[in-house]
C-alpha cells in the first residue's frame, strides 16, 4: 500500500501539467501512487501525462469524457490505494521535495486524521508571497501545531493537507459535482468529521496566480451560490459561528459580484431566487450574539440593478421573488440598526 496517493484532475493543462509533475514525482517519499484524472482536455495535456506515465510506474492514468473537476477528484478517490490522499490542481506545485515526507510523519508521530501547512501564492512575474493567516471580513486566523477545528473553522485551501483515506471513504465524503465552490463543502465535512488537524509551520503549497482564470458565468454563479447555501446549513447545524460569518461574508463580497454579472443571463431568475435563499439562511441574530458582525450587505446593489434593468424584467417587479427579497432586505436593515 503506497503511503500516499495524490491525485491530479487535469482539463487543458498542457503549459503546466510538466511542472506540477516534475513536483510531484521529486517529492522525497517516495512511496506514492499518482493517479491523474484527465477530464476531457482538447489540447496535449494527455500525451505529456503518456510520456511522464512511460518513465514513472507509479503514475496511473483515468482518460475519460468531460464531467468536472469534482467527479474527476470522486474518480481519484474511489481508485485511490494508499494511506493518505493528497490533492493537487495541474497548474501549481509542492513549495518543497519534503512536503509529503513532513506530512506523512507528522500524522503517523501525532496519530492524526489531517495534516497541512501554509499556501505560498505564485504571480505570473515569478513572485511569491507566503500567506501565514487567513483573514476573511473581520476575522483573522492562523493555525499552528494541534487544532481543533472548532477553534478554527476556515473553508479554502483543502489543496495544503493529506487526508487519511479511511476517513473520507468511512464517511462518504466525495466532492459535490459544481463548477465553482465544490471544494469547500468538501473541505468543512472532512474536517468537522475529523475533530482536529495539525498545522506544520512551513509552506507546502504553490499555488499559481493566472491572470483572467474562470469566467463567471452563470452557471459558476449558480453552483458558487449553492455551494455557499452548504455551508451556510453545515455551520448552523455544527454550531460553527465563524464559520457561519465566513460563508455570509463569502456571499457578500464574491456572491454578490457573480450576481451583478449575470442578471441579463438567462437564468437570471435562478440566480435570484438562490441568492435569496443563501441570504435568508444567514442567522444574523446569532452572528450578533458572537459578536461576529457582517459587513454592509451588498444585496441591495442586486436589487436595484435589477430593477433599473431592461424590460425584460418587467415581470419580475410584480413577481414574488422580489417581496421575498424587500422582506430580507428589511430584517437584515432592523437588525443592523439594532
Amino acid at each position: 500500500m503506497p503511503k500516499v496517493s495524490v491525485i491530479v484532475p487535469v482539463f487543458n493543462m498542457e503549459k503546466f501539467i510538466g511542472e506540477c509533475l516534475d513536483s510531484v514525482l521529486q517529492q522525497t517519499l517516495d512511496d506514492i501512487e499518482v493517479i491523474i484524472i484527465n477530464d476531457g482536455s482538447k489540447d496535449n495535456s494527455l500525451n505529456i501525462i503518456r510520456e511522464y506515465q512511460k518513465r514513472d510506474n507509479r503514475i496511473i492514468v483515468i482518460d475519460k469524457e468531460n464531467a468536472g473537476v469534482g467527479a474527476a477528484r470522486n474518480d481519484g478517490i474511489k481508485t485511490a490505494t494508499g494511506e493518505y490522499i493528497a490533492f493537487m490542481d495541474p497548474d501549481d506545485m509542492y513549495a518543497s521535495k519534503d512536503v509529503l515526507l513532513h506530512c506523512y510523519e507528522v500524522a503517523e508521530r501525532e496519530n492524526v486524521s489531517i495534516v497541512g501547512g501554509r499556501t505560498v501564492f505564485l504571480y505570473e512575474d515569478g513572485t511569491r508571497k507566503e500567506e501565514f493567516e487567513k483573514q476573511v471580513g473581520n476575522i483573522r486566523l492562523r493555525a499552528k501545531g494541534l487544532t481543533e477545528y472548532k477553534n478554527y473553522q476556515y473553508d479554502y485551501g483543502y489543496v495544503c493537507y493529506i487526508y487519511r483515506r479511511s476517513l473520507i471513504i468511512d464517511n462518504q465524503i466525495f466532492f459535490p459535482l459544481y463548477s465553482r465552490f465544490q471544494d469547500p463543502p468538501f473541505f468543512v465535512k472532512v474536517m468537522i468529521i475529523a475533530e482536529r488537524f495539525y498545522a506544520l509551520d512551513e509552506p507546502v503549497y504553490l499555488y499559481r496566480q493566472l491572470p483572467g482564470a474562470g469566467k463567471l458565468t452563470a452557471k459558476k454563479t449558480l453552483d458558487f451560490l449553492q455551494g455557499i447555501i452548504d455551508n451556510l446549513q453545515i455551520s448552523k447545524a455544527n454550531n460553527l459561528a465563524q464559520l457561519h460569518y465566513i460563508s455570509a461574508e463569502r456571499l457578500n463580497r464574491e456572491g454578490s459580484y457573480m450576481a451583478l454579472h449575470n442578471l441579463e443571463s438567462l437564468d437570471a431568475r435562478k440566480i435570484l431566487y438562490r441568492f435569496i435563499k443563501a441570504t435568508a439562511l444567514i442567522d444574523v441574530e446569532w452572528l450578533k450574539n458572537e459578536e461576529l458582525l457582517p459587513s454592509e450587505f451588498l444585496l441591495p446593489e442586486v436589487f436595484d440593478y435589477t430593477l433599473s434593468t431592461t424590460i425584460k424584467y418587467e415581470k419580475l417587479r410584480k413577481n414574488t421573488i422580489l417581496r421575498w427579497l424587500l422582506g430580507i432586505l428589511s430584517r437584515v436593515s432592523n437588525w443592523r440598526k439594532k
